[in-house]
């Protein structure tokens, strides 16, 4: 599983609305503006997850909320 989901490592992409719309309502609590641009940087260790870095934000979400760009 782990070497499929390698082809997402480096890639930018967006998160989809449900998923991004989330991580803004938290993001709003700490006073923080977002922009859904993301970078994936390593396959957690999770089944099917991915870490990705934005402008100053490091999240772990599934492979079905991201969208490649």
């Amino acid at each position: 599983m782990k070497q499929k989901l390698d082809h997402y490592v480096g890639r930018i992409v967006r998160l989809n609305q449900q998923a991004f719309q989330e991580i803004c309502r938290h993001a709003k609590n700490q006073g923080e503006v977002l922009e859904n641009c993301f970078l994936v940087a390593q396959v957690g260790r999770g089944v099917r997850q991915l870490v990705c870095y934005g402008a100053n934000l490091r999240i772990t979400v599934g492979v079905a909320d991201v969208v490649f760009i």
